[in-house]
């Protein structure tokens, strides 16, 4: 897959100065990762629940 580039071609570009706000950034999409897996394979339900709340999540951290 490739990185994702908006409309100018200009895409994320985060190194490891352990600067705070990448940090943070990096911390809030792991965590939407873990909400998005969090859900029973076998129950469609259980996905779309998981998928609406991982959408919530970053929504409210992203003000999006």
């Amino acid at each position: 897959m490739e990185k994702y580039k908006n409309k100018n071609g200009i895409e994320l570009s985060f190194t490891n100065d352990n600067d705070a706000h990448e940090e943070l950034v990096k911390e809030v999409v792991v965590e939407a990762i873990k909400i998005l897996k969090m859900h029973d394979s076998n129950c469609k339900i259980s996905m779309a629940m998981a998928m609406n709340n991982t959408k919530k999540f970053l929504r409210t951290n992203f003000d999006i």
